[in-house]
């Protein structure tokens, strides 16, 4: 659920809007009102960059792109954000409950959505004053979703109408400063298109691989970006969502390239992918492997931080891992986490994410994912409602 409209029959032609750490990727994306799919007529890119002004000029270039290449003006917007920007996590709440053999009400399951949404702000408040260095009063909700329901210790859709001595509800919930919602709120003005949703390409993700990957194991994304890597932990089928990220990512090792062979960044990157699709000489391999191997350490480094802080929650971690992103292409990566750290190496598969008809060649898993997720129809449940008047509430 986002706080933003998201009326699917009446959707536009829709952009989504990537922004990654290197890159802003653009989506234009034509809505089949009839099939409930979106259908991919045309991408672009456009390098990031961290000055705001300079920002809302590349992604409008990236937006006149697409618009040029189909001929047709956007009019809304999506926005997808990595978790160096957009944080999330999810918390899960148990109520006893007092008159077990009643059967669960609106009004009772009101009230527990409520409660357990106070309960993820108070976590969240925390959470963000100590990993961001900001006020606790900064932090600003993004979007909320009902993850998890259990009465009884049973998975449900529903509680309503049910008997049991117990419930607990599982809220996923996005957040960031308030300046950067302000500015991202603000960019979408800016480019003069209605802003229908902001969320995480973490989200996105699990979204993608839907409940079945993960019922009967706890499994992790990598998501491999530019500038940043980001790793999900799903535990619990589903019941628990955790993010975190670490400041290294692909731009890393085109960077070793650039600064060992004297080539720009574009020249290197060339050479980076070359190597990866093995269209380099056995010598030159060689030569790259050798160079690239203090920096796979350090990245290696960086993902075993991130298991460490996830082992202190939870003790048993996942052996299997779905790996995405632009640098999981790199020759090595799957081999150095096979060996070194013994994960099951999967990926995510264009022909999975069936929701988008795509028209174009352009095969990068998280956008794709985001375009999904942009094209979900809204949730007119009653949870979302009150959910979504439990954050309003909150902030004010």
């Amino acid at each position: 659920m986002s706080f933003f409209k998201k009326d699917f029959e009446n959707k536009k032609n829709l952009i989504i809007l990537d922004i990654g750490s290197q890159f802003i990727k653009a989506l234009f994306l034509k809505i089949d009102n009839k099939e409930k799919k979106g259908i991919l007529l045309a991408w672009a890119k456009e390098h990031f960059v961290d000055d705001f002004e300079k920002l809302y000029l590349n992604c409008r270039k990236a937006i006149q792109k697409v618009e040029k290449k189909t001929g047709c003006k956007a009019e809304e917007l999506f926005i997808g954000i990595g978790g160096n920007i957009l944080r999330g996590t999810s918390t899960t709440f148990c109520y006893k409950r007092e008159e077990p053999r009643e059967k669960i009400d609106l009004t009772e399951l009101k009230y527990f959505i409520q409660k357990t949404q106070w309960k993820a702000f108070e976590k969240i408040r925390k959470e963000f004053g100590l990993e961001s260095g900001f006020p606790e009063t900064d932090v600003r909700l993004v979007s909320a979703n009902i993850i998890n329901i259990k009465v009884d210790n049973s998975c449900l859709e529903s509680p309503l109408g049910f008997q049991g001595h117990s419930v607990c509800l599982s809220i996923f919930n996005n957040y960031t400063s308030l300046g950067w919602l302000e500015d991202l709120v603000g960019l979408a003005a800016r480019l003069e298109l209605r802003l229908v949703g902001i969320n995480s390409s973490a989200y996105a993700l699990v979204g993608c691989l839907g409940p079945d990957r993960f019922l009967k194991d706890d499994i992790l994304i990598i998501d491999i970006g530019g500038k940043f890597t980001e790793v999900t932990l799903i535990k619990r089928g589903g019941e628990a969502i955790e993010t975190r990220n670490f400041n290294l990512g692909g731009q890393l090792f085109t960077k070793t390239i650039a600064d060992f062979l004297g080539l720009k960044i574009e020249e290197a990157e060339l050479v980076k992918i070359k190597y990866s699709k093995e269209e380099v000489g056995l010598e030159a391999k060689r030569g790259i492997e050798k160079l690239f191997s203090q920096n796979m350490n350090s990245w290696l480094g960086g993902i075993k931080v991130v298991l460490d802080d996830f082992s202190k929650k939870y003790k048993v971690l996942p052996s299997r891992i779905f790996l995405t992103g632009g640098g999981s292409n790199l020759s090595g990566i799957k081999e150095t986490l096979k060996k070194k750290i013994g994960f099951k190496i999967d990926t995510i598969s264009l022909s999975e994410i069936a929701k988008i008809i795509n028209k174009t060649k352009f095969e990068e898993i998280p956008s794709l994912c985001l375009a999904v997720l942009a094209t979900e129809p809204p949730e007119a449940d009653e949870f979302s409602a009150i959910l979504k008047r439990a954050v309003r509430l909150i902030q004010g």
